[in-house]
């Protein structure tokens, strides 16, 4: 069990020669369950990449660093929890997983009056073995941005030709065909708004080259809200945004608002998961119990992120036009049930009221819509590559 572990001892002969800028003289991991901490501490700032790595069937935690030794003398205890070896290599080091974590945040600590060190803590948190082989995918970009554009095992292939691991957004007009949705005071149509939104916000998030794209419908028609939800699924959906236009009888209510899923809408989430066949993959051999944990984790995790991307979304909006009081709400919708997909629900505006209709009726309006949650898709993304958290 603990060759890969003392592996670390073959490098170091080879590793305290070089005279690296920054040494580490404790390498510990601690936890177990759905929780592990990795501590590396070191005279100085570790300058570092980390990175989810799945390879012929073994995952890994890659802190990749530079400018860096390993002590002759430092303190390696044996590994905890989901970490069961790991390997120094003039790279970094490796954390072998026996289950699939991911990281829910690394800091640098620096100096204090208990403890002279720098230290990077890392802390890890059980994901589904889905969640842990796409973020693999990504990271393989990032970590070959990170070595200068080297994939390992592959010093010839530079970044440019890798095949880019692109995030998915499903983009969701509301309404369509036989359903008009709300109407204006001058018989504008919502389904006419969200749809030519929907396709500005397509365009927008095209622009970047960051993502594929779909909707789940580009013309006038109706489409069922399963079936759009199973659309999602299908097309493997790192995020969904169905778009809306709202009404009142009030007619001086006007304002962008976001929805996430109520604890109602939660508690619905299994049954018409099973109802539709919406089952969340888990590895062959799993048993049940594993499985329970995984599930519920997917959909705790699909439930965070959501209301995270609808606070990071929220103020882009307020820059293109009014919000509404408390502009993110929870509700019970039918398309926000997927157990796996980050979704939000976006009311773009009332057209029961002039000011917003007038605003949605114009291409100009719609663009400033659709450029504000475009930025916020970006900045959402932005933050989950990091694999970083502020304490």
């Amino acid at each position: 069990m603990f060759r890969a572990f003392f592996l670390l001892i073959g490098f170091l002969a080879g590793m305290i020669s070089h005279a690296y800028a920054t040494e580490i003289n404790e390498i510990r991991v601690e936890g177990a369950g759905e929780y592990i901490r990795i501590t590396l501490a070191a005279d100085g700032e570790l300058a570092h990449g980390i990175f989810s790595l799945s390879d012929t069937g073994m995952r890994s935690i890659a802190v990749d660093l530079r400018d860096f030794r390993l002590d002759e003398m430092a303190e390696t205890p044996p590994p905890a929890g989901a970490v069961t070896t790991y390997e120094v290599s003039p790279r970094g080091i490796a954390f072998h997983l026996s289950h699939a974590v991911t990281v829910s945040r690394a800091l640098n600590i620096g100096p204090t009056v208990s403890d002279p060190r720098h230290r990077l803590v890392i802390d890890l948190v059980r994901v589904s073995p889905d969640r842990f082989d796409r973020d693999a995918a990504i990271d393989l970009d990032r970590r070959a941005a990170f070595s200068g554009g080297q994939v390992p095992g592959a010093e010839e292939t530079t970044l440019a030709s890798l095949s880019p691991v692109k995030q998915v957004i499903v983009i969701d007009p509301g309404h369509g065909g036989r359903d008009p949705g709300a109407l204006a005071t001058d018989s504008t149509r919502e389904k006419d708004v969200v749809l030519k939104t929907a396709l500005s916000l397509k365009s927008a998030l095209e622009a970047s080259g960051r993502y594929t794209i779909h909707l789940t419908r580009d013309d006038d028609t109706y489409v069922e809200h399963e079936d759009r939800v199973t659309m999602a699924r299908n097309w493997g959906a790192d995020l969904f945004i169905s778009i809306h236009a709202d009404a009142a009888a009030n007619r001086s209510v006007a304002g962008a608002t976001v929805y996430t899923l109520n604890s109602r809408g939660q508690n619905r989430v299994d049954p018409v998961a099973n109802k539709y066949g919406w089952h969340l993959p888990v590895e062959d051999g799993t048993s049940n119990e594993v499985a329970s944990i995984l599930t519920d984790l997917t959909k705790r995790e699909t439930k965070t992120n959501s209301a995270i991307f609808a606070e990071i979304l929220i103020p882009e909006l307020a820059s293109a036009g009014p919000i509404v009081r408390n502009s993110h709400r929870q509700e019970n919708f039918f398309v926000l049930l997927a157990p796996d997909v980050p979704a939000v629900l976006i009311e773009v505006g009332f057209l029961t009221n002039r000011a917003d209709a007038a605003r949605l009726a114009s291409a100009d309006g719609r663009e400033r819509s659709a450029k504000a949650i475009a930025r916020a898709i970006d900045a959402y993304f932005d933050r989950s590559a990091a694999h970083t958290a502020v304490n």
